[in-house]
């Protein structure tokens, strides 16, 4: 049976596990992303390593900050952690001398893949002093935290409008600013907050 009335709009929102779905020339690329590209047991891993790959083939140029590492960093380490303990005890348990060398085994084996899967890549940095400036001013226009708003600033600062992410917390940002690619799953809900937003 066909679909009867339009078709969703697409309010800036477009699939990268989607068979239809085209590259960029260049995008920024969001912490999230990277971090389910290297961890197989994470839900959507397989499409946002397919995305890498795809990434590198189509020579995109990937643009990023370095608190990409230093979030990229903290996940691994605390993906360790969690494997052994409930979520409201991380804050406690990552001071165990027990503890902490099978996190840091994560850390460094994680920060090893990004280096060799960065390495496929064709990539662009944005040093935090470029965009420092701009943080306080996306926080009190949209919200954000202070790591949110540091990707927010590298896609103003580097004059791009393609942003690569899973976090529907950017559809805040207006279309014309920020052409937001996520996954399939994510697409409606990353839509309807745009449309909540006015857009």
């Amino acid at each position: 049976m066909a679909a009867r009335g339009r078709p969703p709009a697409p309010r800036g929102v477009f699939a990268f596990d989607r068979e239809s779905w085209e590259p960029p020339e260049a995008a920024v690329l969001d912490t999230n992303v990277v971090a389910d590209a290297l961890l197989p047991n994470e839900p959507e891993h397989a499409p946002c390593l397919a995305l890498m790959e795809q990434l590198a083939v189509s020579e995109t140029v990937v643009v990023f900050n370095r608190m990409l590492e230093i979030e990229l960093g903290e996940v691994l380490f605390n993906l360790a952690l969690r494997e052994k303990h409930k979520a409201h005890r991380l804050r406690h348990v990552r001071f165990d001398d027990r503890v902490r060398p099978g996190a840091a085994r994560l850390l460094d084996d994680g920060l090893s893949a990004w280096e060799q899967l960065k390495a496929t890549l064709s990539w662009s940095y944005v040093e935090l002093q470029e965009i420092d400036e701009r943080v306080p001013e996306l926080m009190k226009e949209y919200g954000f935290q202070s790591y949110d708003a540091v990707h927010a600033a590298t896609l103003v600062e580097s004059g791009l409008t393609d942003f690569i992410t899973k976090d529907a917390g950017f559809a805040k940002l207006p279309p014309a600013v920020a052409a937001l690619h996520t996954t399939q799953a994510r697409v409606k809900n990353t839509r309807q907050r745009r449309h909540r937003a006015g857009f």
